[in-house]
C-alpha cells in the first residue's frame, strides 16, 4: 500500500492477526461489528481483523446520514463500533461501544498467531454490506467467507492479476466494487494506492504516474469527469497503466470510445456487478468491445 501511509504484508498480517485475537477475547464470535472510516490503514487492519476473528464486519459510509445510521444500528445491534473521531462527532454517538485509531491496543512489533484450524466454516457470514438499492430503506446483504473467496478467485482469473499489479483505489471500501479491489490485490500479493480525493484530478493523474499504477477502477462519473473536466488526462502518458475497469452503472459508449482513442494501449474493461453477487457477475473482454458495444458482457468464471 502506498500513499502517506505504507505497510508491508508481514506488518498487515501481524497487526490484523493481533487485533483479531483481541476482538475475539473482547466479544467472542458471530457478533456484528461496525466499521466507519475513509480508505486507510486503520480501515484495512480492522476489516481483516473483524472477519478473521469470526465476527461479522459491517462497513458503512463515514458520511452516512444520522437517520440511516440509527436504522442500521437498531437492525444489526453491533457490539463494537470502530470509527474516526470526526465521524463520531458528526453522528453524536456518545457510545461506550466506540473504538478509535488512538484507543486500539498497540500490537507488538511482529505478532505471529497460531495457524487457523481447518474447522473454520466458510459458509459463515463474513460481512454485511448495506446497499441503498433503488428504493426504500438500506438493505443489508449477507456475504459469506466462501462468497468472498469464490468471487475474488473469479476476478483474479479473468483480469489475470499478478503480484506485479498495482491498483489506484478511488472507490470507497464500504462499496462492494471498492472492496473487490482490495480482496483481489491482497490475494495475488499485489499492491494498492489510496487516493481519497478524486475531486483533485491533478493528484489522481500524479498518483497514477508517480506510483507506477498498472490499474484504475471507476464508476461512470469518474470516467466522465476525467474525459470532460480534466485538461490533461487525454494528453498525459501513463507508461505503467495496463487496464482500467468500469462498473457501477452504464457508461455511454461515446465516453468509452473517447477513452480508447486517447489511450489505445490501455485495456478498457466494462463490467457488471451487484452487492448481492459479492461484487462481480460479468465482464466484456476489450477484444470484443467493438462488436458488442453497450453490452455488459459474459458471465465471469464460475458464473
Amino acid at each position: 500500500l502506498v500513499g502517506k501511509e505504507e505497510i508491508s504484508y508481514i506488518n498487515l498480517y501481524s497487526s490484523s492477526s493481533y487485533l483479531a485475537e483481541w476482538i475475539g477475547k473482547t466479544v467472542g464470535t458471530g457478533k456484528h461489528i461496525v466499521l466507519m472510516s475513509v480508505n486507510n490503514l486503520f480501515f484495512i487492519k480492522l476489516y481483516l481483523a473483524i472477519i478473521k476473528s469470526g465476527n461479522i464486519c459491517i462497513p458503512l459510509d463515514p458520511g452516512i446520514e444520522k437517520v440511516n445510521y440509527r436504522y442500521i444500528h437498531e437492525l444489526t445491534n453491533p457490539v463494537m463500533i470502530f470509527l474516526t473521531r470526526e465521524v463520531e462527532r458528526r453522528l453524536e454517538l456518545n457510545s461506550e461501544l466506540t473504538w478509535f485509531p488512538d484507543t486500539l491496543p498497540a500490537p507488538p512489533e511482529i505478532y505471529i498467531p497460531d495457524a487457523p484450524g481447518s474447522d473454520f466454516d466458510r459458509e459463515r457470514c463474513a460481512e454485511i454490506i448495506f446497499t441503498s438499492g433503488s428504493t426504500g430503506k438500506p438493505k443489508g446483504v449477507m456475504i459469506s467467507h466462501k462468497n468472498l473467496i469464490a468471487n475474488t478467485s473469479s476476478i483474479v482469473e479473468y483480469l489475470q492479476l499478478t503480484s506485479d499489479d498495482r491498483m489506484l483505489v478511488v472507490l470507497p471500501f464500504y462499496y462492494c466494487y471498492g472492496l473487490s479491489l482490495f480482496h483481489t490485490h491482497l490475494r495475488v500479493g499485489g499492491s494498492i494506492v489510496f487516493n481519497n480525493s478524486f475531486i483533485f484530478l491533478g493528484g489522481v493523474l500524479k498518483s497514477l504516474v508517480d506510483y507506477k499504477c498498472t490499474g484504475f477502477a471507476g464508476v461512470p462519473s469518474h470516467f466522465q469527469i476525467l474525459l470532460r473536466k480534466s485538461d490533461s488526462f487525454k494528453q498525459t502518458k501513463f507508461p505503467d497503466l495496463k487496464y482500467v475497469t468500469q462498473a457501477g452503472g452504464k457508461l455511454a459508449p461515446i465516453f468509452i470510445d473517447e477513452f480508447r482513442v486517447a489511450h489505445p494501449e490501455v485495456r478498457f474493461v466494462v463490467m457488471y456487478g451487484q452487492t448481492e453477487a459479492t461484487a462481480r457477475l460479468s465482464w466484456l473482454p476489450p477484444e470484443v468491445y467493438d462488436r458488442r458495444k453497450g453490452s455488459m458482457g459474459k458471465g465471469i468464471p464460475g458464473v
